[in-house]
């Protein structure tokens, strides 16, 4: 039997998803400049045919002291990047224009369809590189989100369950007003 995936996993691929998918309008309208061209990865095509791209990934994933319990609730801190990329003469306006696009978004749906309890800019980094072939243009977008696990014993195994829970009824001694989110997002 395979494990559940990594909540992280689950919070990369629901932020991808919403900065991907368009309305049901026709033609359909999309969140970003970069349309479908999201990625739930580091890894993307670096094709200046095909930009602008949007690249989502995670950071530092830290637990609050103050949730820090054996087979109980932690509430954990982590850092979600997502980087846009443009190039050429127009590239600094791009990725400011793909930049504000995706906090908008985001700032729309700060709990990425209620899988986390919140999802909030923390800062944005521009970067520029340059080769004799091609300008590119960098928009580094970090956003706190702030989630809850839970480890739960199944045959043997230790997996960990995604929680949702509101405030001011989280923590230990609320593990009944938790929403089990686990299966929310499919395996990514």
């Amino acid at each position: 039997m395979a494990s559940a995936p990594h909540p992280r996993k689950l919070i990369r691929a629901a932020t991808a998803n919403l900065l991907s998918t368009p309305d049901g309008s026709t033609p359909p309208v999309f969140p970003t400049a970069a349309k479908a061209r999201v990625y739930n990865s580091r890894d993307f095509p670096a094709d200046a045919r095909i930009m602008p791209v949007v690249v989502v990934y995670s950071g530092d994933d830290v637990i609050d002291p103050d949730y820090r319990h054996d087979g109980g609730v932690r509430r954990r801190f982590l850092k979600l990047m997502v980087e846009c990329y443009a190039v050429g003469d127009d590239g600094a306006e791009a990725v400011d224009d793909c930049a504000l696009e995706v906090e908008n978004w985001l700032h729309a749906n700060p709990t990425l369809g209620n899988l986390v309890e919140w999802c909030t800019i923390n800062s944005t980094v521009i970067a520029f590189a340059e080769t004799a072939e091609v300008a590119l243009w960098t928009a580094v977008l970090t956003f706190d989100v702030i989630y809850y696990t839970q480890l739960i014993e199944i045959e043997g195994r230790r997996p960990t369950t995604v929680m949702l829970g509101y405030d001011p009824d989280t923590g230990p001694g609320h593990e009944p007003d938790y929403t089990d989110v686990t299966g929310v997002m499919p395996d990514a």
